[in-house]
């Protein structure tokens, strides 16, 4: 092991699950400072070293103390092959949703070089595409100089010669353009992969980033700040190198003081993981859904009015719509289903999906959990839930979606569960006004 990987703690934690470690009291002041990033009631340390964290998923660095958080849907192991499932998941879940918007992920049998770690996987995507990119053609173009000199290139600068070389005839201020590859987007790509050296404890990655360095030999470090990142600026010359420059980006501002001043502090990426799952539901529903819009987050109504105003916004995860008339309402809950209650669910949970029924004159509803690992159980649809209300019976369907599945195939079972419900209901009008005739 090198002297960087000894320095480096690296801790592995599920979120939503109380862990005991083994703490310096360098490393438990560290994870008490990760407050800032994670939030006041999201990191819970107790004095016997127990850690507790909510709600994200994702890394966070501060000096040497790296804390890896993986999706609880491994919760019920701790064995390394778990954190590796839980590891591939994730990053299924980032490349397929806004969260991550670079979609060049190493493939499964490669993931494994980076051990399970977050970082050091964004380190190794960001290299591999900066080096291919340098390969073909590295990112030149012309920078304009000033110089004092005894020769004439370019054109010259007659206010600054006057006003420099009054009693030096030898000499002529000239402005020229150069074609060079010291332009400020290569100037920063150096200045970031210089600190990435520092933070990477992978010998490939860290062999690939000196590697980079070598064409950027003639390049100069720059002092990062909002104003440089600004100031660059893509076109058809070289809008190949966007990807990769979001990247650093995201290099940059994850870090916490500048990236550029090479301080050990904080470094992090968080994802808020119930978003993280909504969202990847979404895109599933969506990218199997022809004939119907798949909304995201609405449309919002408000279930009452006090003294004239509206209280009580809705604002259902996903519904499915035609013609403006909402057919399904789609809730997920990143959560466990509760196999100690009769119903599986919370009673809060239906009552949420009973006011979205109500206000917005929908009777189909789906509430859509994850499969946790090691659930032998492979039925999709749970249970269904009907209630008996004025206007009908209202079905709630408890879904159970495995992350593991692909997502082009989660989101063609899961439409036809919707699609099927739909028809089963136009078979109910027909009868009913056949009934009625």
């Amino acid at each position: 092991m090198n002297k960087t990987m000894e320095e480096l703690k690296v801790i592995k934690i599920f979120e939503d699950r109380q862990q005991r470690l083994s703490l310096s009291r360098q490393e438990a002041n560290d994870i008490l400072s990760m407050k800032k990033n994670i939030g006041e009631n999201n990191v819970i340390l107790q004095a016997d070293g127990s850690l507790l964290i909510r709600h994200f998923v994702g890394f966070v660095q501060v000096n040497k103390t790296r804390l890896l958080i993986y999706p609880k849907i491994a919760i019920k192991s701790t064995k390394e092959t778990d954190y590796n499932k839980a590891f591939e998941i994730l990053i299924k879940l980032l490349s397929n949703t806004e969260f991550f918007n670079v979609k060049k992920i190493p493939a499964p049998q490669t993931i494994g070089k980076f051990e399970g770690d977050l970082l050091e996987l964004f380190i190794g995507i960001f290299i591999d595409e900066l080096l291919d990119l340098f390969k073909r053609d590295i990112n030149r173009n012309y920078n304009l100089y000033s110089e004092n000199q005894s020769f004439i290139k370019g054109k010259i600068d007659f206010a600054e010669t006057i006003k420099h070389n009054s009693f030096k005839k030898h000499l002529h201020f000239v402005r020229f353009d150069q074609f060079t590859e010291n332009i400020i987007i290569n100037r920063i790509f150096k200045t970031v992969i210089i600190n990435l050296i520092k933070r990477t404890t992978v010998k490939e990655n860290k062999m690939k980033l000196k590697q980079s360095l070598l064409w950027l030999e003639d390049v100069e470090v720059i002092h990062l700040h909002n104003e440089i990142w600004n100031s660059v600026k893509f076109s058809h010359l070289n809008n190949q190198y966007e990807p990769v420059f979001n990247m650093a980006k995201l290099f940059y501002y994850n870090s916490s003081p500048n990236l550029n001043k090479g301080d050990e502090m904080v470094f992090s990426f968080l994802v808020p993981i119930n978003q993280l799952f909504e969202r990847y539901v979404f895109e599933a529903i969506k990218s199997n859904c022809s004939g119907y819009k798949v909304n995201y987050q609405g449309p919002a109504r408000y279930l009452a009015k006090q003294d004239g105003d509206n209280k009580l916004q809705l604002i259902p995860d996903i519904t499915i719509t035609k013609y403006d008339d909402i057919r399904y309402i789609i809730d997920t809950k990143y959560k466990e289903l509760d196999i100690h209650n009769d119903i599986n669910v919370s009673q809060a949970d239906i009552y949420q999906m009973l006011a979205y029924s109500i206000r917005y004159e929908c009777r189909n509803i789906a509430l859509i959990y994850p499969k946790f690992l090691g659930d032998v159980n492979d039925k999709i649809i749970e249970s269904e839930i009907s209630i008996d209300t004025n206007y009908g019976p209202v079905a709630i369907k408890i879904i159970k979606v495995d992350l593991e599945m692909d997502k082009m195939e989660m989101g063609k079972l899961l439409n036809i569960i919707f699609r099927k419900q739909e028809e089963t209901e136009m078979c109910k009008q027909e009868n009913n006004n056949g009934t009625h005739d």
